[in-house]
């Protein structure tokens, strides 16, 4: 089993990632999208938000649901948010309440799927990376800059 500190910081890390890549962007590079059809980079912010805040309203509902989406429905389709400051508020105090809500788990008490409480975290960080793996490629045929590669890996050499 992962020690839960190990997992919670690296779940602090990955949010440092999050915010380094949010900081780069501007609005106008949100509604890069994917090649071959796929979510725009405000629509992978606001994917990733929301799993997190699925997961962990499976661990403690109380604690997650209140929190805000990312997106509205709007005439049959999905918008998502486009004001970066809202988006790194909403990230920064969903990742807070899934971490405080596996730290706070008694062992075996939710419907999660994952073993314990530390392994609730570990696939929202692989999802996490994997979305921010398909918004470079969302930027770079946009004709944007890309983040530098130094602020993305900062974190995680600390």
């Amino acid at each position: 089993m992962p020690e839960p500190t190990s997992v919670l910081t690296a779940w602090a890390r990955n949010l440092e990632v999050d915010r380094a890549l949010l900081r780069h962007l501007t609005p106008e590079m949100l509604s890069a999208r994917t090649p071959g059809g796929g979510f725009t980079v405000g629509q992978h912010l606001a994917h990733m938000v929301g799993v997190t805040k699925h997961w962990g309203m499976l661990i403690d509902p109380e604690r997650l649901e209140p929190l805000p989406d990312l997106v509205e429905e709007v005439g049959g389709s999905f918008v998502a948010e486009s004001d970066l400051a809202r988006i790194d508020d909403v990230l920064g105090r969903t990742a807070a309440a899934a971490a405080a809500a596996t730290e706070a788990r008694p062992e075996g008490s939710s419907d999660s799927p994952h073993a314990d409480a530390p392994a609730c975290l570990i696939p929202m960080l692989v999802h996490d990376a994997h979305h921010r793996g398909q918004i470079v490629p969302a930027l770079k045929t946009a004709g944007h800059p890309l983040p530098e590669e130094d602020a993305l890996w900062a974190p995680w050499r600390s």
